[in-house]
C-alpha cells in the first residue's frame, strides 16, 4: 500500500524534474510519449525505450568519477539523456549506441544544441554486438537489452580491453541480468547500490 502511495508522489516529482532539466540543458529527451517501437537486435531481446530519471544518472555518475582522459560508451543511449550528462564532464569523448534509428536522430539533434557541453559527442546508430569498444574506459548499460545481448557484449569488451590490461569501469543500472557477470571473473563488483527510489546500480571494474 505504502509503495503505490510513494509511486504516485514520485511520478509528478519526476516529470517535473525531466522538464526543468531537459529545460536547462537546451534538450529533448523526455519520455511521456509512450515510444514503444522495439528493434529486437541481432540476439532478439532488445528492451523497449525506458528512461531514467536525470537524477539517476547524476548518481551514477558521482559515483564513478570520469577523468579527463576517460571515453565513455553508452549503450541504449536513446534520445541521448546519459550521453549529455556525462558530456557536460570534463571527459575525453562521449559515444552513444542506439539501435533504433529514430531515437538516434533525435540524439544527434539533441547534442547539437546541448547546453553546457565541455565534451565531443558521437552518436552511433548500430547494435551494441557490432560495436567498437576498444576507446572506452567506462561502459554505461542501463538495461538496454537481454541476457543474450549482455553476454555477447561482454565478450567484446573483454577482446578489447583485456588485451591491453587497460583500466575499465561498467556501470549497470536495474542490473536485471548481473548473474551474466559472474562467468567474467576479470570484472570485480565495486559498488551495488540502490537509490530510494529502488534503482538499483553496481558498479564493475576490470582486474587483471
Amino acid at each position: 500500500m505504502m509503495h503505490d502511495v510513494f509511486k504516485k508522489l514520485i511520478s509528478p516529482v519526476r516529470y517535473l524534474e525531466s522538464i526543468l532539466w531537459d529545460k536547462w540543458m537546451n534538450v529533448e529527451t523526455a519520455h511521456f510519449d509512450s515510444y514503444n517501437k522495439l528493434t529486437q537486435g541481432i540476439k532478439g531481446d532488445s528492451h523497449p525505450f525506458q528512461n531514467l530519471a536525470h537524477s539517476t544518472v547524476r548518481r551514477a555518475i558521482g559515483l564513478v568519477r570520469p577523468k579527463a582522459d576517460d571515453t565513455v560508451i553508452v549503450l541504449g543511449s536513446a534520445k541521448g539523456r546519459p550521453v549529455f550528462h556525462f558530456a557536460r564532464q570534463r571527459v575525453k569523448k562521449v559515444i552513444g549506441i542506439e539501435i533504433i534509428p529514430e531515437l538516434a536522430e533525435l540524439a544527434v539533434k539533441n547534442a547539437k544544441r546541448l547546453r553546457g557541453r565541455k565534451a565531443p559527442i558521437e552518436i552511433k546508430n548500430m547494435d551494441a554486438t557490432l560495436a567498437d569498444y576498444s576507446e572506452g574506459s567506462i561502459i554505461y548499460i542501463p538495461n538496454p537489452f537481454g541476457e543474450k545481448t549482455l553476454r555477447s557484449v561482454l565478450e567484446k569488451i573483454e577482446l578489447s580491453c583485456k588485451k591491453d590490461r587497460k583500466p575499465l569501469t561498467i556501470i549497470y543500472i536495474i542490473p536485471q541480468y548481473a548473474k551474466v557477470f559472474n562467468d567474467f571473473p576479470w570484472l570485480e563488483k565495486t559498488q551495488d547500490v540502490t537509490r530510494f527510489t529502488g534503482v538499483r546500480t553496481i558498479i564493475y571494474k576490470a582486474k587483471y
